[in-house]
C-alpha cells in the first residue's frame, strides 16, 4: 500500500514538473505571422499611425544600411554583413550570460544588445544578396538596397492601398 502511495506520488509529481515544463518550452515557440507583423509595424511605424508607408520603410532601411556599411563605401559587402551578423551573435551570447550572473550589468548588455541588431536588411541570408545585388559586383549599394525593399513593400502591401498594416497580414491573395 506504501508503495502504491509512493508511486502515485511520484507520478503526480512527475506530471506537475512536465506540465511546467512543457508551459516554459511553449513560450519559447515562434512566433505568428501576425505577432511578427505587429513587431515589424511597431519598428517601422514612425508617425504612429498603426501603418508602414514605403517612405517609412526606406527610411529605416537606408539607416540599417549605414550601420552594415562599416568603411563608409557606400557598398554593404558581404563580410560588412557577416562582421555585423557576428557582432549581433557575440552581444547575445554577452546578453544571456548577463542575465544569469549575479550582479552583472544587465542593462548594458540589453542595450549592447539593441545596438548590434541587424535589423532589416535585404539580403542578409541565402540567395538574397545575390538576388540584391543586381550589377553583380559583390557589393550592395544603397539604390540596390533600395530597389529590393520596394519590391518587398509591394509584396507585403497584400491590398494595395500603399500602406502596410494589420490587414496586410490577414488578407489571403
Amino acid at each position: 500500500m506504501q508503495k502504491q502511495a509512493l508511486l502515485l506520488g511520484f507520478i503526480a509529481a512527475s506530471i506537475a514538473v512536465t506540465g511546467f515544463a512543457a508551459s516554459s518550452y511553449a513560450a519559447r515557440e515562434k512566433r505568428a505571422p501576425e505577432q511578427r507583423a505587429e513587431m515589424m509595424i511597431k519598428r517601422m511605424d514612425t508617425n504612429k499611425d498603426n501603418k508602414v508607408s514605403l517612405d517609412e520603410m526606406q527610411a529605416r532601411v537606408s539607416t540599417v544600411f549605414t550601420t552594415f556599411d562599416a568603411d563608409k563605401n557606400g557598398q554593404v559587402s558581404r563580410d560588412e554583413i557577416k562582421v555585423r551578423r557576428e557582432a549581433f551573435r557575440d552581444a547575445r551570447k554577452a546578453w544571456r550570460e548577463a542575465k544569469n550572473e549575479a550582479g552583472a550589468d544587465k542593462d548594458k548588455a540589453m542595450e549592447n544588445l539593441h545596438e548590434a541588431r541587424p535589423g532589416m536588411f535585404p539580403g542578409l541570408r541565402g540567395k538574397g544578396f545575390a538576388r540584391a545585388d543586381a550589377d553583380k559586383n559583390g557589393s550592395l549599394s544603397l539604390q540596390e538596397v533600395s530597389t529590393v525593399t520596394e519590391t518587398m513593400f509591394k509584396r507585403r502591401d497584400k491590398n494595395g492601398d500603399g500602406f502596410i498594416d494589420a490587414s496586410d497580414f490577414t488578407k489571403k491573395i
